[in-house]
């Protein structure tokens, strides 16, 4: 699909998204995943379509990636975290045109991105040129245009969730854009998103050479027998866990500052481990305006009208509260479903080792 027909299909069908943007660690996946399964959106028809992106997702999970996503090999069962698929644009508004590496190595290429003031050069083609980009580098060559056809011959909206408002999305004030924000309880939801993510834990021999193979892939690194000697005395030890983030600056060390030539496997995990529990202790945690969502209320209250956005604090996520009024969904199965999300949660920090500090506000002492 070329550019330009890919910037009509979106103005055409603009007015069809429900954009979910929410701080990592407050469910997002989970909630969008809860919603798709009890409303009649377009996302489950497109979960049937047979193209590139499905097929990699199977392919992983089939793999040992077991959250489906090539950038995302966590084991749903330990760490109780969800992927939320997006077979319409291949995952291209959810990691902000962003490959994995760019992640890592906190590239945006997203035009205006030094700023949220909104830019005057967002347009629909530029949103189109930046997702073209991004499927590209995914090693897709195109999106599913029969899907995208479909889309655009019926009525029935699509749910898309990201982490971050930008100022693109005031091309979109005609769908519906639901932002999440975590208040009081946001130490506890950054503790949850950075042990979920860094600290995503593989135990058996397959499961680290699996992520470990994925890893060499995703951020195009040889030599993985080098790495495999590296973490030799993990491999055989189901007891002893290897962490997606040890993979992350194995691969990575320049990115992160760190001469992994002087550090054992043990003693690198042992100080990623730390640096992880340790750093959400610091009260000036997830302050930056950028990355909460909070505060555009305080900071751009103009873009509520402008781009349709709807603050919603977390509180009224979790109790159904919102997902009763906004779609009419049983408050009570959507309020205990989210209460059994977030026992797991404890049972996962309890499984890793992590201790909230006291003071920290966690869910189960002020929402169930």
């Amino acid at each position: 699909m070329e550019v330009n027909q890919l910037a009509t299909w979106l103005e055409n069908n603009k007015h069809k998204f429900i954009f979910y943007s929410y701080p990592g660690g407050t469910g997002g996946e989970f909630v969008c995943d809860y919603i798709s399964k009890h409303l009649d959106l377009y996302n489950a028809k497109a979960l049937t379509f047979d193209n590139a992106y499905t097929r990699s997702e199977s392919e992983n999970a089939a793999s040992g990636a077991k959250g489906g996503n090539k950038f995302k090999t966590f084991n749903t069962s330990v760490t109780n975290r969800y992927n939320f698929l997006d077979p319409l644009l291949y995952d291209a508004f959810t990691n902000g045109f962003r490959t994995g590496e760019e992640v890592i190595l906190g590239v945006n290429p997203m035009i205006g991105d030094s700023t949220l003031v909104p830019n005057e050069e967002d347009t629909f083609t530029i949103i189109a040129r930046k997702i073209i980009e991004y499927i590209n580098s995914e090693g897709y060559n195109t999106l599913d245009e029969s899907m995208l056809e479909d889309f655009n011959n019926q009525d029935k909206k699509y749910l898309i969730r990201f982490h971050r408002m930008l100022p693109y999305m005031k091309l979109f004030n005609t769908s519906k854009i639901y932002v999440i924000k975590a208040d009081k309880w946001n130490a506890y939801v950054s503790l949850l998103v950075e042990c979920k993510i860094l600290l995503s834990p593989y135990y058996t021999y397959k499961e680290k050479v699996d992520a470990l193979t994925n890893g060499h892939k995703s951020y195009k690194k040889d030599n993985i027998e080098d790495s495999m000697l590296y973490i030799k005395p993990l491999l055989d030890d189901d007891t002893v866990p290897l962490y997606e983030y040890t993979i992350q600056v194995m691969l990575n060390p320049s990115t992160f500052d760190v001469d992994i030539s002087t550090l054992s496997i043990t003693e690198l995990q042992k100080m990623l481990f730390q640096f992880v529990y340790y750093r959400h202790l610091s009260n000036k945690y997830r302050e930056d305006y950028k990355e909460s969502t909070a505060y555009i209320k305080t900071y751009y209250s103009e873009w509520m009208d402008e781009f349709n956005i709807n603050l919603v604090p977390f509180e009224e996520v979790f109790t159904g509260e919102w997902a009763s009024n906004e779609f009419d969904l049983d408050k009570e199965d959507f309020y205990n479903s989210m209460v059994r999300w977030d026992q797991r949660n404890t049972i996962y920090l309890e499984k890793i080792g992590i201790k909230p500090k006291r003071g920290i506000k966690r869910l189960n002492q002020g929402l169930y």
